[in-house]
């Protein structure tokens, strides 16, 4: 709830899921919510791929669901926050960690600033995590679950 009511003050956001089944299941449940969002994948048509990301990049939607679609090459000037509600992984349990700078690398660009948030709902997502952190030698702050937190992290990042 506080990512959707905070990220639609702060500009658009992307959420990255792993499965074409992940970005239909999550749209379906956050649309049962009552949650404006789109989402794209790569079992669309292209017409139609191509119908939803020019609605987004018109600003006409604010949240969209994707999968590694659009990882690369995407360039969005109003997307301030980017969501890894699956964390990119190459196997099992091994990160992929240029996709996962690709990934982050979405927001805040053009000099504006922008926040990103990593789901970790399992001991595979913090070992995953973990990884990534050593990979580029940064350790990425956990949030606790409280509005003063999450508040005070979108601050930190200048949003």
């Amino acid at each position: 709830d506080r990512i959707f009511e905070y990220g639609q003050k702060v500009g658009q956001t992307i959420i990255f899921v792993r499965t074409r089944n992940s970005a239909t299941m999550l749209h379906n449940s956050l649309t049962a919510e009552g949650y404006e969002c789109t989402s794209v994948q790569g079992a669309l048509k292209q017409e139609d791929r191509d119908q939803i990301i020019r609605e987004f990049k018109e600003g006409l939607t604010h949240v969209l669901i994707t999968t590694d679609l659009l990882a690369r090459g995407f360039d969005q000037r109003q997307v301030n926050l980017v969501i890894n509600y699956d964390l990119p992984v190459k196997y099992d349990s091994e990160p992929d960690c240029e996709l996962y700078l690709h990934r982050v690398g979405r927001t805040g660009r053009f000099g504006s600033k922008g926040a990103v948030f990593n789901f970790l709902c399992s001991d595979r997502d913090r070992s995953v995590m973990e990884k990534i952190e050593r990979h580029f030698q940064h350790q990425i702050p956990e949030i606790p679950n409280s509005n003063e937190d999450f508040e005070s992290a979108l601050k930190d990042a200048g949003l």
